[in-house]
């Protein structure tokens, strides 16, 4: 229920801020829910309550924003790579490149996020304070919101269940004292799928005792309570079976799942070549394109197609080819759990496997999903 897509707006020390189109559902029904209060609560005129509401809404993300870029921030500088966060209905995730290295990195990564928050909720309190005092109700009003926002965002994130921030907290002093990460993370992860279940619970308590009372004013809490308690229960049971997955593979490095002889082209070789020897028959494979014995780029049926053919026998490869990125390339001594998350995070079915910038191969994530079944079907891990 994570979200991979999504389209990139702001750029912060490195780390990307995408928006997903969940994110905008979500924000016209707090956008509504903030005028709601701000009609119900203030003398002001819609003239004056609107607009402050809308400021209030995307200041409340804003808020969200940098909660998660403090979890970026911390992990960066503890080396754990975070090069993209994904606002989406259920708030902000920051997208890990690799799993923490030690419980201490894990606390402090989940602790930073909270303080943010409750930061904010200090910062924001005294600013309703200072416009109260000035008189500017409606301001006022709308920095008590967010202070009281921020408040909740912290607290909630500090219930001991994984994936919440508290869970991530419990966990790190778990794995501190018992040295045993899949134990840890099995033990944070039940926990919030029972506050997830809790959530459902009360979601559907909710919606009885509205039925009762007939007035639907619980509906939209109801609702909501449930989507969040499904969506916590389906992040804990697959962060659990992600660690499980990365102990069962901690000795299976990419090397032993290598396809070699796969067929490349020099740079300097023709569209015509490369269609005859190699597309023609295979029009949906990717061609690794070489420049001086390395691998520098990648060329497919549709690049060769966005020539005219009549220039194909003068137009060389490296004219069209896609240069490959970072992220499509590991080394044979990348560990291969390290690699599924390459591929789970950028959605490649396959990656280029070099060193020093020769290609060795290739690996195929449905080799690498096999391999990851086997392992767990052996009981490496327990359950």
């Amino acid at each position: 229920m994570i979200p991979r897509k999504g389209f990139r707006v702001a750029r912060f020390g490195g780390v990307s801020v995408y928006l997903h189109w969940s994110w905008f559902i979500v924000f016209f029904i707090l956008l509504w829910v903030v005028v709601q209060f701000f009609q119900i609560n203030t003398a002001s005129s819609p003239a004056l309550y609107i607009p402050m509401a809308v400021v209030t809404t995307f200041f409340f993300f804003v808020s969200v924003l940098l909660h998660e870029l403090s979890h970026s921030i911390v992990a960066n500088r503890n080396g754990v790579p975070i090069k993209r966060i994904t606002l989406f209905v259920f708030g902000g995730v920051a997208q890990m490149g690799r799993d923490v290295p030690s419980p201490g990195v894990e606390f402090k990564m989940a602790a930073a996020g909270p303080l943010c928050s409750y930061a904010l909720s200090l910062l924001f309190g005294g600013a309703a304070y200072l416009s109260h005092t000035l008189g500017a109700g409606t301001v006022s009003f709308g920095f008590m919101l967010l202070c009281a926002v921020n408040f909740g965002l912290g607290t909630f994130n500090l219930i001991p269940g994984f994936p919440l921030d508290g869970g991530r907290i419990l966990r790190s002093m778990l794995w501190h004292h018992w040295g045993d990460l899949e134990r840890s993370t099995r033990t944070a992860s039940r926990l919030g799928e029972g506050v997830g279940g809790l959530l459902i619970v009360g979601g559907v308590a909710l919606i009885i005792l509205d039925l009762f009372q007939a007035h639907n004013d619980l509906l939209f809490a109801s609702v909501w309570f449930i989507l969040i308690g499904t969506f916590l229960v389906q992040a804990a049971a697959g962060s659990y079976r992600q660690v499980r997955l990365r102990v069962s593979l901690a000795d299976t490095m990419v090397r032993e799942l290598i396809r070699s002889g796969v067929p490349a082209v020099d740079s300097s070789t023709t569209l015509e070549e490369v269609y005859r020897l190699h597309l023609e028959m295979a029009p949906t494979s990717t061609v690794p394109v070489l420049r001086q014995g390395k691998l520098a780029a990648a060329i497919r049926f549709g690049d060769v197609r966005s020539v005219d053919p009549v220039l194909w026998s003068s137009t060389p490869a490296q004219q069209v080819a896609r240069p490959v990125s970072a992220n499509e390339i590991v080394t044979a001594d990348t560990p291969l759990f390290e690699a599924m998350l390459v591929m789970e995070r950028t959605g490649k079915e396959f990656l280029w496997v070099v060193e020093e910038g020769r290609l060795l191969g290739v690996l195929f994530r449905d080799d690498a999903r096999r391999v990851a079944k086997q392992s767990s079907g052996r009981g490496r891990v327990s359950a």
